[in-house]
């Protein structure tokens, strides 16, 4: 047996968009009539190897191709051109539903879809009731599909897939649908089979879950392939190519460290250049003194100064900034959390802290290091950081540079194994106390 369980070389996806209903017909009767036609590839010549037993995350922003790569592989779409070998049995959860007859029982879907994985009738018969009591969804198990709510769908869908037995599976965000426990047990589930040897393909847009299940990472943007590796090298490259996206930057950017502007004779030391080149975010001018104050590079650790974007309830992370100032400036460096929503948590800063202000007397870098005790529930979050700049008179301060948000921050919790520390949003300092009432 092959150990490429699955190999892709040269794939490349083309479809092709009309103006209209006249253009495709002179084009289908004259395939050189391409007046009115435009060609969009989905994917260009995209290859890469998985081998036997290996988890693969693929991400990238949406539009990058995806979705698309993920059809190919399991047959349900035909590239324009390349070559795809999957060796082995194969599970997809790709768009929820695919696969479902939505005027059946889910009893006959299960049947139905065990039947197109290669199944025996008696086999599928012989796992029903595992199927269903992973599934939880009780009696609607005999109602038609098309009563399903989208979680239950995803509940039956995902049940399905794995309890046959797959020796490679294939995700698509589908697990994005479904309360918190369910997705525990999906997750948990999961990771036995990998233990067992399955290989997985992982699509999703949850960073803290891919670097939790993935070993490695193909990025892909507007249907090229712009880095395969391990996976905390690519979610480094995709969170600063994305960071600098949104400040109107185009693709792909490059960090680029250069010596300042000739105001002073202060260059970028080595101990700065490393420490920009090893941030989760720089900004792409990191070594343009543009400003009298200017945000170069944010790096998040924990409490074993590694880089990362993952914690639980309660635990601290230390949120590294690094300031390229000009001489005579007080500065205060303020960040606010956001949650999923695009609702500010908190915002905060150096003034809460014990230095409110953060002084240096000749143009340079400074790094800021703000310690968190992250009492938010279990969600992704974003950070942004700003640097206020006031003059040496105290007067008003002026917001001189900040940064786009960075992240996502992962906060996670074991609801099932372990008692959380509060539920709810946030936790709040807490004293309790005990006493009789002739004590009082």
């Amino acid at each position: 047996m092959s150990d490429i369980a699955i190999s892709v070389r040269g794939i490349s996806k083309c479809y092709k968009v009309f103006d209209d209903h006249r253009s495709r017909l002179l084009h289908a009767l004259w395939q050189s009539h391409t007046n009115g036609m435009q060609e969009i590839w989905a994917l260009d010549q995209i290859n890469f190897d998985i081998e036997r037993g290996e988890s693969v995350a693929i991400i990238g922003r949406n539009g990058g191709g995806k979705s698309t790569l993920l059809e190919i592989l399991t047959g349900t779409l035909t590239p324009t051109s390349g070559e795809v070998k999957v060796n082995g049995r194969v599970s997809a959860l790709l768009e929820l539903g695919s696969g479902f007859n939505p005027d059946y029982s889910g009893r006959d879907n299960v049947i139905l879809n065990g039947l197109l994985l290669g199944l025996s009738r008696k086999e599928i018969l012989s796992r029903f009731c595992e199927i269903e009591a992973f599934a939880e969804i009780g009696a609607a198990i005999d109602r038609p599909v098309k009563t399903y709510s989208s979680g239950m769908m995803m509940r039956l869908a995902f049940a399905v897939q794995v309890l046959c037995d797959p020796e490679i599976l294939i995700i698509d965000e589908a697990l994005s649908v479904g309360d918190l426990f369910f997705q525990q047990k999906c997750f948990q589930y999961i990771r036995s089979l990998k233990n067992k040897g399955l290989t997985l393909l992982f699509v999703s847009h949850d960073m803290g879950t891919v670097r939790d299940l993935c070993s490695r990472a193909i990025y892909l943007h507007s249907g090229k392939s712009v880095s395969i590796g391990e996976t905390d090298e690519v979610l480094k490259l995709y969170y600063r190519h994305g960071a600098l996206s949104m400040l109107g930057n185009n693709f792909p950017p490059e960090v680029d460290i250069v010596t300042p502007r000739q105001k002073s004779s202060v260059v970028v030391c080595e101990v700065a250049r490393a420490f920009i080149e090893s941030a989760q975010w720089s900004a792409k001018d990191a070594g343009s003194h543009q400003s009298p104050a200017k945000i170069v590079a944010v790096k998040v650790v924990n409490s074993k100064e590694q880089t990362t974007f993952t914690c639980k309830i309660g635990e601290k992370l230390k949120f590294r900034v690094m300031l390229m100032l000009e001489a005579n400036l007080q500065v205060q460096v303020m960040f606010g959390i956001k949650n999923k929503y695009d609702q500010l948590v908190t915002c905060m800063g150096s003034n809460q802290a014990d230095s409110s202000e953060i002084i240096v007397d000749k143009l340079g870098y400074v790094v800021c290091d703000f310690v968190i005790t992250l009492n938010l529930e279990a969600s992704p979050y974003s950070i942004h950081f700003s640097a206020n700049i006031y003059d040496v008179e105290g007067a008003s301060a002026v917001s001189f540079d900040q940064t786009p948000s960075i992240g996502p921050i992962n906060i996670h919790w074991d609801y099932l194994a372990d008692k959380a520390p509060f539920t709810g949003m946030v936790g709040l300092p807490l004293s309790f106390s005990i006493a009789t009432p002739e004590s009082l």
